[in-house]
């Protein structure tokens, strides 16, 4: 063998041995990459068998569920006291300390700014559902106008008048059809889903929204204690036909109305005006707390004078100063429609919902 022939053995033995040690390298890479990524992916939140859920909700109406569809089974708790308010209330840091404490927390991001930052101060450890998404929140008219520390972005009043321009067309359409058109769910609530801004939080007016809210709950009590998982599903059932029949009862209940619109003192209703073919006039926007303009309140005045609507709707939590200001000026009345942000003072939610609907058939003049 000669040196050219030697030479070229010997560069072809460190090229073959140079690919094996890179391809060994890679493999090792690869299964590294794979070890690495599988245990990255967590494995899904569990308790104990025999440990009781402890569920950490925003507020009322999710509370309800949680109650509802866990029973015994679970611990409840609403970070949000009975009686106040809960679009601006602030939570303490021993709060937040004890909201952490929960296997899951339920809630409505950008609803209540204080409960977003404390959720995100937790960091990992609760179980977090977000709400909104089996909600399918929309934007409504007057959402736009109101932003985390309560200041108006645009002129309130133009919503205000959007909102009795709305209710005198929906009058004049329902004195030429009958109400028996509610086949279709077109919305009559001030807007829709293709207006830029905030979106509407109020889904648990509309008992067919509570039914995605309490199926996405119940999946997730499942998930994190399969171990009762039957039981949650019979809760959820259970539910399900009380959430059903209210809401026939408001299909009902509404049909036959001499009166489309109804005023309220925020605009709290745009689920439920949009699930029965209805119109919502409110005095104030989605935060009760904003004082209404002159000119929003002498559209709410145009509102009643123009529609013959004769009941103007307050609410329990915030003042009703504004809407008996109208009524005096109007000769309506006044009667309280509640927005069951807070735990009714007597019964649940089906039963203070059910109120809501004697009360909007008296206002409306429903047969």
């Amino acid at each position: 063998m000669n040196v050219s022939q030697a030479r070229s053995r010997h560069l072809h033995r460190i090229v073959a041995l140079g690919a094996t040690l890179m391809l060994a390298a890679g493999m090792s890479a690869c299964s590294a990459l794979k070890s690495e990524s599988s245990s990255s992916a967590s494995a899904p939140h569990t308790i104990a068998p025999g440990k009781t859920l402890t569920v950490s909700t925003s507020f009322y109406p999710i509370q309800y569920l949680a109650e509802a569809i866990g029973g015994k089974l679970v611990k409840v708790s609403t970070v949000t006291p009975s009686n106040v308010e809960p679009h601006d209330f602030e939570l303490s840091g021993k709060e937040t300390a004890e909201l952490g404490k929960a296997d899951l927390i339920a809630y409505v991001p950008g609803f209540q700014p204080s409960l977003d930052k404390a959720v995100k101060e937790i960091g990992s450890g609760p179980t977090v559902v977000d709400l909104s998404k089996p909600a399918n929140l929309v934007h409504h008219e007057g959402v736009e106008h109101e932003h985390e520390h309560g200041e108006k972005a645009t002129d309130g009043a133009s919503a205000t008048a959007s909102a009795a321009a709305t209710a005198q067309a929906s009058e004049a359409e329902h004195d030429e059809h009958s109400h028996d058109e509610h086949g279709h769910e077109h919305s009559h609530a001030e807007g829709d889903e293709g207006h830029d801004g905030d979106l509407d939080p109020h889904f648990w007016l509309d008992p067919d929204r509570m039914i995605k809210v309490a199926e996405a709950l119940e999946a997730s009590f499942a998930q994190i204690d399969p171990a009762n998982a039957n039981d949650y599903k019979a809760g959820l059932d259970k539910l399900k036909t009380a959430l059903t029949n209210l809401d026939s009862q408001y299909k009902q209940g509404l049909t036959s109305c001499q009166h489309k619109t109804f005023i309220t003192s925020h605009a709290a209703f745009g689920y439920m005006a949009e699930r029965y073919g209805l119109t919502q006039a409110s005095i104030s926007g989605i935060d009760p707390e904003t004082e209404p303009s002159p000119a929003e309140m002498a559209n709410i005045k145009s509102v009643v004078e123009k529609t013959g609507v004769k009941t103007i709707f307050t609410e329990e939590l915030v003042s009703d100063a504004p809407a008996k200001a109208i009524a005096a000026e109007t000769g309506a009345e006044t009667s309280v429609l509640s927005p069951l942000e807070s735990k009714p003072e007597q019964g649940d939610y089906t039963a203070a919902m059910t109120t809501n609907l004697e009360r909007l058939k008296t206002a409306m003049v429903c047969k």
